[in-house]
């Protein structure tokens, strides 16, 4: 992801594991994904995506701005 970013890309980042909340962070649009309560928990800051249909709409919304 960092080396996209470095050639000018924007990147998008969805995930629902422990490992990817810099990730998310990094990205210009990130998520968490149908994560676990416990990733909720712990990570109150990030966007919260819980249905496969509404992924593309929050996506769009965040590239928007």
């Amino acid at each position: 992801m960092r080396a996209l970013q470095s050639c000018g890309f924007e990147t998008v980042a969805a995930d629902d594991d422990r490992n990817d909340p810099a990730m998310i962070r990094a990205s210009k649009a990130g998520f968490r994904f149908r994560s676990a309560e416990a990733i909720k928990v712990e990570n109150p800051d990030l966007p919260a995506c819980e249905e496969y249909g509404a992924l593309p709409v929050v996506v769009e919304e965040a590239l928007a701005t």
